[in-house]
């Protein structure tokens, strides 16, 4: 991820399909169904829930690309709802399973209570939730990514935004305050003060993913405001609005989950990129395989991110704080720096 977690290296899920498609015949390919329910000789079925769509060029547009991996590679036949409101949550998940979908995927911390009380109805279909709380309760049929599964690459583009700042500011911009949006927020901050003690890190929660007009109000009031000249940005279509103040304000920018670059490449510095193929294959590879009872019901944690090219900024930054984050990744991969995966209800006030 940052340098270091990857279950396909450094290959992006985009060029991955690129490479599957070369080497494989996309069409029939065929299996036994090993999961819950009888076994017969058929294509499975997967189901991907999203509550957006592949324009925000992060978290959406990932979990499509994983989804199509999976399409290519194993020949599934794959179907993906996007831009899920809360209030249709339900009915989306439940008619895919009613439909016979062998597995149903929900993709977002918004869809985590719903997937779980339908997995109950449904004994004999896979539901996957990326991501899931801290500690959870699961059904025997339902499997979920922990939340730390982006933790040390916030670690990372921390201490890069700590040597970076020029005025000792710096905030993160969240869509909505769940479990893992706090680990990654405290783990970005953990990654800043390491580096520059003197710094300030705020925090902002937007209430919502869809409203790129309140990314942008937020991302003004806090350059205006607390001279802010770095932002990590997780907010999904609400984040294009930030990344469109830092664009008029030219203040820069930390993507998230995809390479942002592509959104605004003269001021995004990183972004923290989520290996979202790595976790699907690996439930799909158990369920074809016929071990699903070693991840059935369970919190599969795993280290998920790193940091995108520097891309514009490859030049601005030097060498010093290059080797820092090698070093500082190495530590990490040692046990030397522990991250913390701290999580709370609200999100802490402002440094004073």
């Amino acid at each position: 991820m940052y340098f270091n977690r990857r279950a396909i290296s450094k290959v992006t899920a985009s060029a991955l399909v690129v490479i599957i498609v070369i080497g494989i015949a996309a069409a029939g390919y065929y299996i036994s169904t090993l999961g819950p329910g009888p076994t017969s000789q058929r294509r499975y079925k997967l189901a991907l829930v999203l509550g957006g769509d592949e324009t925000d060029a992060g978290w959406n547009a990932v979990g499509i690309q994983a989804a199509q991996y999976i399409q290519v590679k194993y020949g599934w036949d794959v179907s993906i709802s996007r831009d899920v409101a809360y209030s249709d949550q339900a009915r989306v998940i439940t008619t895919y399973a009613q439909q016979g979908y062998d597995v149903v995927w929900t993709h977002g911390g918004q869809f985590i209570g719903t997937t779980e009380g339908i997995a109950r109805q449904f004994p004999n279909t896979y539901f996957v939730m990326s991501p899931t709380y801290q500690q959870d309760n699961l059904s025997s049929n339902t499997v979920a990514l922990g939340p730390d599964f982006q933790v040390t690459g916030y670690y990372l583009a921390g201490v890069l935004a700590g040597k970076i700042t020029k005025t000792n500011a710096v905030a993160v911009v969240i869509g909505q305050w769940y479990d893992y949006l706090a680990m990654e927020f405290y783990g970005f901050k953990a990654g800043v003060q390491s580096a520059n003690p003197a710094a300030k890190v705020y925090a902002r929660v937007a209430g919502t993913w869809a409203d790129p007009s309140l990314g942008f109000q937020i991302a003004q009031t806090l350059i205006q405001s607390q001279h802010v000249d770095i932002i990590a940005q997780i907010a999904d279509a609400t984040g294009r609005g930030v990344i469109t103040a830092a664009q008029q304000y030219n203040v820069s920018i930390i993507g998230t989950v995809g390479d942002q670059a592509v959104l605004a490449p003269m001021v995004t510095m990183t972004s923290v990129m989520m290996n979202t193929t790595a976790f699907i294959d690996t439930v799909v590879r158990n369920i074809i395989g016929g071990t699903w009872n070693q991840i059935g019901g369970k919190v599969l944690n795993m280290n998920l991110g790193y940091l995108a090219p520097f891309h514009n900024f490859d030049s601005a930054i030097p060498d010093s704080v290059k080797n820092l984050l090698s070093q500082t990744s190495e530590a990490i991969n040692a046990g030397t720096i522990t991250v913390p995966r701290t999580a709370t209800t609200n999100p802490p006030p402002d440094p004073t």
